[in-house]
C-alpha cells in the first residue's frame, strides 16, 4: 500500500522545513510505503533550494522519507493541487499538509489505521489543533459571549469518536484531509477561482472540493487520532491581521453561493448593526468582536458583488467617467454660484421650478403606474408574493426615484431657457411660469424619444406599452430618420441657441455673473451629451502573433441553421453564406437540448446536460455551481486570458461557474428580484426611453437589459473595444460574444424590421411577434394553432433579425481584420437552438425532437487549420466543438470530454464520422398540439416554478417535479439518415423512425416499415437514457420488445 503526503507552499521555506523534519520524525506505518510530493507554488524564497537538498537527502539516506517536488509557476494553491493530481491519483491514499503544520508522531499510523479500519470510506479528516507555546494574547482562549470566532489560528475538533460526516455536517478543509487516490477520477479538480493567491488571505478551494465529491457519493470519514498542529505565527495574532483574515476569509466563501442579483438588504442592516455596536459599546472586548463582525461583513458584501457577473470596467472607461462627472459637477456649482450672486431669487426659483416640474412628471407615472401595476417574469405562489412585498416596494420607489432623477435635466431646459428669458428682462420671475417651462421641455423631450424609439426601435415600446399597437401606426407611418433628425435639431438646437445668445449679451454688456451662469449650465448639459454617448471604436494595429490561436466565438440566439445553408427561400443572411465559403458549416450541428441554458453549458463544458446537472433554464443556485471543466477554464489554464460579453439573453455566462476573466453579462434573468426591480410598465416605458446609454447600463441594468428588446448595436460597439483590448494583451484571447438579435419576440432595429415585411401589413405583430409579453399570454399562446399567428408576418420579422445579425457579424469582421487579427484568430459563428414555426403543430424551441428546426443549428467555423470545404451535411453535435478548438489550440488533456474532435471535417470534407446524435425537450410551458394521447404530463410552466432561496430569489422547478419532468421529456437519437424517437406514456412508450433524407421534415413514421433499425437505435438511445442518474430505466431490450 502507498501513502503521499501532498504539500503546497508558498515563500515559507522555514516552516517547511518544520513540517518536513516533523514527517521525518514521525512513526512509519507497517505494510505501507510512504513518500513526500512538495508543490511549490510561485516560490521566490530559498523554498526550491530547500527542497532540492531534502530531494538529495532522501536518495542518499534510505531511511528518511523518499521527497519529490515540482513548481508550478501559477500563484494560487489550486493551480499547485491541480498539478499534482496526475502525480498521485495512483496512490492508495493521499494526504494534505498545510506547509504551516506540524504533524504528530503517531499521525502517518493513524491514516493507514482509519483508511483499513473503514474501507467503505474514501475520504478522511482528521484534527488541527493550535501550536500553542503559552506566548499568545489571553483573548485567543476566550470562552465568552464575545470570543472571536473563528480565530485566526485555524482550529477543527470534532470530539474524541470517531463517524462519518454528510452533506448536513460543517464541511471540513483540507488541512487535515486524506482520500483515496481513485477520488480524483471521480470528483475532478480543484476550483481555480478560490484559494490563496499570495497575500489574498482567502480559502475555500478545498471545501467546495469536499462538497462536490460528497454531493457525487463519496463518504467522509472523521478520525479523531488523525492529529496535525498548525504553527502560531504571531503575525496572525495581531488585529490588523485578525480583521484582513475575517474580511478575506468570508469573501471566499462567498462566490460558490451568492446571490447573483446584489447584496440583499439584510446584509446592509446588519452591517449597520455592527458599526453602531462598534461605536456605542464601552466594553473593549465588545468592541473588537464587532470589529471583526464588520470586516467579515464587508468580505461578504465584496464576495457577492464578485460572485455576480462583472460589469467590466477598463480603466480608460473610468477615468472618462470620472473627469466627464467631475466636469459636470463643478460646471453646475460654478453656474449656480454665478448666478446666485446676481439673482439669488430667480435662482432659488429656477432651481424649485425644475425639482417641481420633475416631481410632477414622476408623481404622475408613478400614480398611473399603480393604477396600471403589472410585473414582467411568471406569477409566482402567494406565499412567495407576499415575502418579497417589501423588496417590491423598494424595487418601485427606486424607480420612481430614477424617474425623478432624469426628470430633472429634462424639467432643466425649459427652466434654463426660462432663466436666459429671465436675464434678459424677456420675463419677469415667477415659480409657476418656470414650472411650466420645465414641464413643457420635459414632455417635448420625452415625446421626441417616444417617437425616435417608435421609429427605430419599436420594440422598446411594445414591451413595456399598456395599450395596442395599432393606435399608434398612423403616427409611425409619418415618422422616417429625417424628421426625426430635423425635430431633434430644432428641440435642442433653438434652446441651446436661445441661452447661448442671452449668455452672449449679457457678457457684451458687462452683466458677467448671469453671462457665464447661463454658458456654465449650457457646459453641463454639453458634457452630460458627451458623457452619454458612446463612440464607435477605433481600431488598433497589432502585429500578427504567431503560437496558439485566438478565438472568437459569434452566437445568436435562436439562429435558424436553414438561413445560412442555402435552403432557405430567402437571402436572410448573405455574408454568412459568404464566410461558410471560407470555412466550414456543419449545417446539421443538434444541441442536447433547445432551451439556452443546457444549450450553452453543454456546448461550453463538452457534456450532456446529465453531466453538467442542466436540463432547463430553470435551476437552483447549487446548479450553478457546475461539477465539470468548461472551455474557458481549459483555455485560461494553457495562457489564455477568457472573456464572455453578451446582452439579455446571455445571462448564463456569468451565471453559471464557467470560469471566465472577464464577464460583462447582465444578472439571471430568472430571479424574482430582478423581475421586481423591471418595475410596472409606465415606470418601465419611461425609463427605458432614457437607459439605453451608458448611464442605463450602470444604475439601471434591469432596464437596460430589458427581455425583448435587442441590444445588437451596442452590443457590437463594446464589442469592438473589449476587442481593441484583448488584441493589445501579449497573450492569445477566446472571447465569447452572444447576441439577442434573433431571439423572440423578433424585434429588430429600423429599417431591419420593415426590410422583409410586407409594407401593408397592419395586424398586431407589425412590430414584434405580438402578446408575448405577459407571462400568461405567453403560456396560453403555446398552445394556441397555427390560425392564431399571422405567421408570414412573423417569419418576416424573423428573417428582418436574421439579416440585422448577419450585417453585424460582417462589421465585426471587417473590424477584426482592420486589426490584424484574421490570419491567427478562429471565428465560431454558432446558436444556442433553432426556432419552430408551426413545422410540428407548435412554436417556439424545445417543444420538439421529432422537428429538425428547433434543436438543429448552425455551426461555423474557419481560420487557421481549417480547410474552404463549404457545407458539411453530416450530423454532428454541438458537445463536439470544445474538443475541436481544444485539437485546433493543441490542447490535449488525460480526462476529455463527450463530444470528439471535427477536426477531421475542418481538413477534408470527405470525412464520415458519424457520431451518435441524442437529444431531448425542454420543460413544456403547457399542453401542446400534437401531443400523444396518454404522454406522460406534468401542470403547466407557472405551477412548477418556485424559489427554494429566498435570500438570491433564483426562481427553479418545485423539489418534488424535477424528476417527474425529466422522465416526461421526449428523446433522440440520430445516425446518419436515421432518426429514432422516443415519447415516453403513462403505460409503456412510442417509438418513432423517421428517414431524414428522404423525409427532411420528419412527417412519416416509418418504424414498422424498418423494425430493425428501429432496434438497433433504441437500444443505443436506452444506453444513453440509462446513463442518465435520473431516469431509472430497466433493460432496454425488454423495453423495446413490450413496446
Amino acid at each position: 500500500m502507498r501513502l503521499t503526503v501532498l504539500i503546497c507552499t508558498h515563500d515559507r521555506a522555514d516552516l517547511l522545513a518544520r513540517v518536513l523534519a516533523s514527517l521525518q520524525a514521525a512513526t512509519r506505518p507497517r505494510d505501507w510505503q510512504v513518500n513526500i510530493l512538495v508543490m511549490a507554488n510561485a516560490c521566490t524564497d530559498s523554498t526550491h533550494e530547500l527542497l532540492e537538498s531534502a530531494r538529495q537527502a532522501g536518495l542518499q539516506d534510505s531511511s528518511r522519507l523518499p521527497l519529490d517536488w515540482l513548481a508550478e509557476a501559477r500563484p494560487g494553491k489550486s493551480y499547485a493541487l491541480n498539478t499534482a493530481i496526475p502525480h498521485v491519483k495512483d496512490s492508495d491514499v493521499v494526504t494534505f499538509v498545510d506547509d504551516d503544520h506540524r504533524v504528530d508522531s503517531a499521525y502517518l499510523v493513524e491514516i493507514c489505521r482509519a483508511a483499513e479500519t473503514y474501507p467503505d470510506a474514501t475520504m478522511f479528516c482528521g484534527r488541527i489543533l493550535p501550536d500553542w507555546d503559552g506566548s499568545e494574547p489571553a483573548w485567543v482562549h476566550d470562552d465568552g459571549p464575545y470570543k472571536i470566532r473563528p480565530l485566526p489560528i485555524p482550529r477543527s475538533d470534532g470530539g474524541p469518536e470517531p463517524r462519518q460526516l454528510t452533506l448536513d455536517d460543517p464541511t471540513p478543509g483540507g488541512g487535515n484531509l486524506f482520500l483515496r487516490g481513485a477520488v480524483f477520477d471521480r470528483v475532478g479538480h480543484f476550483p481555480t477561482d478560490l484559494g490563496p493567491r499570495g497575500h489574498d488571505l482567502g480559502g475555500g478551494e478545498d471545501s467546495v472540493f469536499v462538497q462536490s465529491a460528497l454531493e457525487k457519493g463519496e463518504q467522509l470519514m472523521y478520525a479523531p487520532g488523525v492529529v496535525q498542529y498548525h504553527y502560531v505565527d504571531p503575525e496572525r495574532l495581531r488585529f490588523g491581521y485578525v480583521l484582513r483574515k475575517a474580511f478575506h476569509r468570508s469573501r471566499s466563501q462567498v462566490p460558490h453561493q451568492a446571490s447573483r442579483t446584489g447584496v440583499p438588504l439584510y446584509m446592509w442592516r446588519k452591517l449597520g448593526g455592527y458599526l453602531l455596536n462598534c461605536v456605542f459599546t464601552l466594553s473593549h472586548a465588545s468592541r473588537r468582536f464587532y470589529l471583526v463582525r464588520t470586516a467579515a461583513m464587508l468580505g461578504e458584501i465584496s464576495g457577492v458583488r464578485r460572485a455576480g457577473p462583472r460589469l467590466a470596467c477598463r480603466k480608460g472607461d473610468k477615468r472618462r467617467d470620472a473627469a466627464y462627472l467631475t466636469g459636470m459637477a463643478l460646471s453646475l456649482m460654478a453656474g449656480f454660484a454665478a448666478a446666485v450672486s446676481n439673482a439669488p431669487d430667480l435662482s432659488l426659483i429656477a432651481l424649485a421650478a425644475s425639482g417641481l416640474a420633475a416631481g410632477l412628471v414622476t408623481l404622475a407615472i408613478g400614480v398611473k403606474s399603480i393604477a396600471n401595476f403589472s410585473v414582467t417574469g411568471p406569477r409566482m405562489p402567494p406565499d412567495i408574493r407576499v415575502h418579497y412585498r417589501r423588496y417590491a416596494l423598494f424595487a418601485f420607489l427606486r424607480l420612481v426615484a430614477y424617474t425623478f432623477v432624469i426628470s430633472l435635466p429634462l424639467a432643466g431646459v425649459g427652466v434654463l431657457v426660462y432663466v436666459a428669458a429671465a436675464f434678459g428682462g424677456l420675463t419677469t420671475a415667477g415659480l409657476l411660469q418656470a414650472t411650466l417651462a420645465g414641464l413643457v421641455s420635459t414632455l417635448l423631450l420625452g415625446a421626441l424619444q417616444f417617437s425616435r424609439h417608435l421609429l427605430l426601435l419599436p420594440a422598446n415600446i411594445s414591451t413595456s406599452y399598456n395599450y395596442r399597437l395599432s393606435r399608434l401606426y398612423p403616427y409611425w407611418q409619418r415618422l422616417t430618420p429625417a424628421r426625426l433628425r430635423v425635430v431633434s435639431f430644432l428641440l435642442l438646437a433653438l434652446p441651446a441657441g436661445f441661452v447661448f445668445g442671452a449668455g452672449a449679451i449679457l457678457l457684451g454688456q458687462g452683466n458677467l455673473p448671469p453671462g457665464l451662469a447661463l454658458f456654465a449650465f449650457q457646459l453641463t448639459y454639453g458634457l452630460l451629451g458627451l458623457w452619454l454617448r458612446d463612440p464607435e471604436p477605433g481600431t488598433v494595429q497589432t502585429t500578427p502573433r504567431s503560437g496558439a490561436p485566438n478565438i472568437i466565438m459569434i452566437g445568436s440566439d435562436t439562429l435558424r441553421s436553414d438561413r445560412l445553408d442555402g435552403s432557405y427561400t430567402r437571402e436572410a443572411a448573405p455574408y454568412l453564406r459568404e464566410l461558410a465559403n471560407k470555412g466550414v458549416l456543419f449545417n446539421h450541428c443538434y444541441v442536447p437540448c433547445a432551451r439556452t441554458a443546457p444549450s450553452l453549458l453543454s456546448m461550453l463544458t463538452g457534456r450532456w446536460p446529465h453531466e453538467t446537472g442542466v436540463r432547463d433554464n430553470y435551476v437552483t443556485d447549487e446548479q450553478t455551481r457546475l461539477q465539470v471543466e468548461s472551455l474557458a477554464t481549459i483555455l485560461s489554464e494553457h495562457g489564455y486570458y477568457t472573456a464572455a460579453l453578451s446582452d439579455w439573453c446571455g445571462a448564463d455566462m456569468g451565471k453559471f461557474t464557467l470560469g471566465f476573466d472577464h464577464v460583462d453579462v447582465p444578472a439571471d434573468q430568472w430571479n424574482i428580484k430582478y423581475f421586481l426591480r423591471q418595475g410596472p410598465k409606465d415606470l418601465r416605458l419611461f425609463l427605458s426611453l432614457f437607459a439605453r446609454n451608458r448611464f442605463g447600463k450602470r444604475f439601471l441594468p434591469e432596464i437596460y437589459y430589458l427581455g425583448g428588446v435587442p441590444l445588437t448595436d451596442e452590443l457590437g460597439r463594446d464589442a469592438r473595444r473589449l476587442i481593441n483590448d484583448l488584441a493589445r494583451r501579449d497573450q492569445p484571447f477566446f472571447l465569447n460574444l452572444f447576441f439577442s438579435t434573433t431571439h423572440g419576440p423578433f424585434g429588430s432595429e429600423y429599417p431591419y424590421y420593415t426590410r422583409h415585411a410586407d409594407p401593408g401589413y397592419a395586424g398586431e405583430s407589425k412590430f414584434v411577434m405580438a402578446r408575448l409579453t405577459d407571462p400568461f399570454e405567453i403560456i396560453r399562446r403555446q398552445g394556441a394553432p397555427k390560425e392564431e399567428f399571422d405567421l408570414d408576418q412573423i417569419i418576416n420579422l424573423y428573417d428582418g433579425c436574421v439579416t440585422r445579425f448577419d450585417d453585424e457579424v460582417k462589421r465585426l469582421m471587417a473590424h477584426m481584420e482592420q486589426c490584424g487579427l484574421t490570419e491567427n484568430t478562429l471565428v465560431v459563428i454558432y446558436a444556442d437552438h433553432g426556432m419552430e414555426f408551426f413545422e410540428h403543430d407548435t412554436w417556439g424551441q424545445g417543444n420538439s425532437v421529432i422537428s429538425e428546426v428547433s434543436n438543429r443549428i448552425p455551426l461555423l467555423i474557419c481560420g487557421p487549420g481549417v480547410a474552404r470545404t463549404g457545407i458539411v451535411r453530416d450530423p454532428v453535435r454541438s458537445i463536439d466543438l470544445m474538443p475541436t478548438l481544444e485539437e485546433l489550440c493543441g490542447i490535449t488533456r488525460e480526462r476529455g470530454t463527450d463530444g470528439v474532435s471535427l477536426v477531421p471535417y475542418l481538413q477534408n470534407p470527405a470525412t464520415c464520422m458519424a457520431p451518435d446524435v441524442f437529444s431531448e425537450t425542454g420543460v413544456w410551458l403547457t399542453d401542446l398540439p400534437g401531443t400523444p394521447s396518454g404522454h406522460l404530463r406534468y401542470p403547466n410552466l407557472l405551477e412548477l416554478l418556485t424559489v427554494r432561496n429566498k435570500t438570491t430569489g433564483t426562481i427553479s422547478l418545485k423539489p418534488g417535479y424535477e424528476k417527474q419532468v425529466i422522465h416526461a421529456k421526449d428523446r433522440m437519437i440520430r445516425t446518419g439518415r436515421w432518426k429514432l424517437v422516443y415519447q415516453p406514456l403513462q403505460n409503456g412508450h412510442l417509438l418513432k423512425l423517421f428517414d431524414v433524407e428522404a423525409d427532411p421534415g420528419c412527417s412519416q413514421d416509418v418504424s414498422t416499415l424498418y423494425p430493425d433499425e428501429t432496434n438497433a437505435l433504441w437500444l443505443r438511445l436506452a444506453c444513453w437514457l440509462n446513463a442518465d442518474p435520473m431516469m431509472a430505466h430497466d433493460n432496454a431490450q425488454d423495453k423495446f420488445e413490450n413496446n
